[in-house]
């Protein structure tokens, strides 16, 4: 219902050009603080909805594809653990913050490969970590360069970098 909530929200947003911006103030201390930014538009909630249906089946199926497994409970936390840090790598306009979700994912990934504890799994474990690192590279150069604009809210530079070659390098290291 989470899921079906998200996406009516998405088309509300769509249909009305809404978009909330929220920064939460995790720390302050003397002149210094920390903020977490989130940023919820139409396509977030959209991918939001999405990401909610694909793990409710996810779990829904494993009940009865697991219900041998003694440690389900384990495998669950896990698959929310992956969906929070999937939340997190959406609705961040902050590149260190999706970093940090992208890292739970590698994380929560490799976890999740190397359930069930075969020498297969932990193979295909490994290569999920190393294809991890490439997107943390990719990542920390993005972050490089947002240096030049004094942070690390790509969202707030976006019309100052339109038709700049930055941009493009940005974003490209951003999918990658």
């Amino acid at each position: 219902s989470i899921s079906m909530s998200c996406f009516f929200l998405s088309l509300y947003f769509l249909l009305n050009n809404m978009i909330y911006f929220i920064e939460w103030e995790v720390v302050s201390l003397n002149s210094m603080s920390i903020v977490m930014t989130f940023l919820f538009d139409w396509m977030s909630l959209l991918f939001m909805s999405f990401v909610l249906m694909i793990a409710s089946l996810v779990i829904f199926y494993s009940k009865e594809y697991m219900e041998s497994d003694e440690n389900i409970n384990r495998f669950i936390m896990l698959v929310l653990m992956f969906v929070l840090s999937m939340m997190l790598l959406i609705i961040s306009p902050n590149l260190i913050s999706i970093l940090l979700g992208w890292d739970g994912l590698g994380l929560v990934s490799y976890c999740l490969v190397i359930y069930f504890q075969n020498v297969k799994s932990y193979n295909a474990g490994m290569l999920t970590a190393l294809s991890n690192r490439i997107g943390d590279v990719a990542f920390l150069l993005a972050i490089a360069w947002m240096l030049n604009y004094g942070s690390w809210n790509y969202i707030f530079y976006l019309e100052v970098m339109q038709n700049e070659f930055e941009m493009l390098v940005i974003g490209s290291l951003m999918m990658l």
